[in-house]
């Protein structure tokens, strides 16, 4: 009979163990491996990665996108630093023209505008943001770099510091600064500015 309930006591632990590993991972991409798929982790300039976008959007499960009046359109504004260099934002994030994919998350442009345009209001993250452009993007890590030597990745949101960045989420005409390097090395706020009628 002991031996059933030891059994059984290591069962559950060894169940218990397997949840916690699944449900942990935290400060990391937002929707699972899938969603990683594809991710660049290494040094700018980084195009935006194509050949595993949409099985990213199937992990991400972001909402349908939709150009019509009606529908929910926002931007905010982005910029991209390493070591004190701005590294471009890419046209055409989440817009795969030889496959006809749009993701609600995409850019038109290198203006750094980030368009959110979906069926319904969503709260967009800039963690979905790098995952939808392909690129490697956790609490401290931005592409090939990471914390060491007092250099770090730090997110500012209209100029103020932002504790958790892949979970940051991005509201209209937010101003969003991404910097590696260190302390000081790049502005807290974009250079840019939103181009009229935006």
């Amino acid at each position: 009979m002991l031996g059933y309930v030891v059994a059984g006591a290591l069962t559950l632990a060894v169940l218990v163990g397997i949840v916690v590993v699944i449900a942990g991972g935290g400060g990391g991409s937002s929707g699972g491996s899938d969603a990683e798929a594809g991710l660049q982790d290494t040094p700018p300039p980084w195009q935006p990665e194509y050949d595993h976008l949409q099985e990213r959007l199937n992990a991400l499960k972001l909402p349908n996108f939709a150009e019509t009046v009606t529908s929910y359109h926002v931007h905010a504004l982005v910029e991209v630093y390493v070591n004190g260099k701005q590294v471009a934002v890419p046209a055409n994030i989440g817009i795969d023209q030889a496959a006809q994919t749009v993701s609600p998350l995409h850019t038109h442009d290198t203006s750094g505008v980030i368009h959110m345009e979906a069926d319904r209001p969503y709260p967009f993250t800039l963690g979905e943001l790098f995952d939808v452009w392909g690129v490697e993007f956790t609490d401290d890590q931005l592409g090939s770099y990471t914390s060491q030597d007092g250099e770090k990745l730090q997110v500012y949101a209209n100029g103020k510091p932002v504790k958790d960045p892949v979970d940051l989420k991005m509201s209209d005409h937010d101003e969003i600064v991404v910097g590696y390097g260190k302390p000081g090395s790049f502005p807290t706020k974009p250079k840019a500015s939103f181009p009229p009628g935006l």
